[in-house]
């Protein structure tokens, strides 16, 4: 009687501790990415494009969660209060992690301390385009033109902080030159006015403009990266004629603070995986992206680097919200 008690008691035991195991496992359940604009832009699509590949890596659904509005604020506050699980997840960049830190000071979440970094998916340059029929062709040919102009010269931008106007304010700045901030609700209209003539240039991203660059309908004169881009090789840094200009924006994947080490661990290493795939790797890099895959602790310094060089420009600006 005592051994059948003492198997059962063993078996009990173990079924306790498979139990326990299973419970532990991670991941158990789909996990969901938010996106904070809506469905079809840059960072919908790449977000979709790394979760289809994180899907056969975790073993369990990637779900893309679009959540706009608000310069990303509502994503982020969303995220923010999620349970720190592993199964809820933020695809962050420069305007959500960094600028809004200066545009909205009193947010009800915090926006350094209530997101833990995992890894950067791609950072890709801001790339100063202006219409095939502009006279410049150079960087210094459109600084220049606007040294020439009796008024200043009309840049749009998506919308105050986004990172065409940080573009064209640090243009201003270092060329010494004055431009007319044209800000716009999103960029759908920009390229219409630009190639219409209303503007004279705009800062957009490879990814979004390569296909009008090669239609003929824009010209590019200057990538913001510290070398030129693969997909554009024949177009120089703007740091060829302003020495010291530097401007990318950047895609990377947060979970809330509180995140368990080994869960980080395993969601940073899958994203490494992703990325470091030769076809996956190739495709964002011909479309104009530089994939640079990093550590939680790499991406953690680096957004602070990018808050201070980025955090200056805005206050020196006196860049608000719209």
């Amino acid at each position: 009687m005592k051994k059948n008690n003492l198997l059962r008691c063993l078996a009990s035991f173990a079924l306790l501790i498979s139990f326990t195991a299973r419970a532990d496992e991670y991941p158990s359940e789909p996990i969901k990415i938010v996106v904070p604009y809506a469905t079809g832009g840059i960072a919908d699509v790449l977000a979709r494009l790394v979760g289809s590949r994180l899907e056969a890596l975790v073993k369990q659904p990637v779900i893309v969660e679009n959540r706009s509005g608000s310069n990303g604020t509502i994503a982020l506050q969303f995220v923010a209060q999620a349970k720190p699980d592993g199964y809820t997840l933020l695809l962050g960049n420069t305007a959500t992690q960094v600028v809004n830190r200066f545009l909205y000071p009193n947010l009800p979440f915090d926006l350094v301390r209530g997101f833990q970094p995992i890894g950067k998916i791609a950072q890709t340059p801001m790339m100063l385009v202006v219409s095939t029929a502009s006279p410049a062709n150079t960087v210094a040919d459109f600084v220049a033109l606007s040294k020439a102009s009796q008024t200043p010269l009309n840049i749009g931008s998506s919308g105050n902080g986004s990172a065409s106007h940080l573009g064209l304010v640090m243009l201003a700045n270092m060329a010494k030159i004055d431009l007319a901030h044209v800000p716009y609700r999103g960029s759908s209209q920009i390229v219409p006015d630009l190639i219409g003539g209303r503007l004279a240039a705009y800062f957009d991203t490879p990814p979004t403009s390569l296909s009008l660059i090669r239609a003929g309908k824009l010209k590019p004169l200057g990538v913001g990266s510290r070398e030129r881009q693969p997909a554009l090789p024949d177009v120089p840094t703007i740091a060829d004629t302003i020495p010291g200009f530097e401007l990318t924006t950047w895609l990377g994947l947060f979970a809330p603070s509180g995140l368990a080490p080994a869960r980080l661990a395993i969601l940073n290493a899958a994203l490494r995986k992703v990325l470091e795939e030769p076809s996956f790797r190739k495709q964002l890099v011909d479309q104009g992206n530089e994939v640079l895959p990093n550590t939680p602790a790499e991406f953690s310094e680096f957004i602070e680097r990018e808050a201070v060089r980025i955090g200056e420009l805005v206050r020196s600006a006196g860049i608000r919200p719209e």
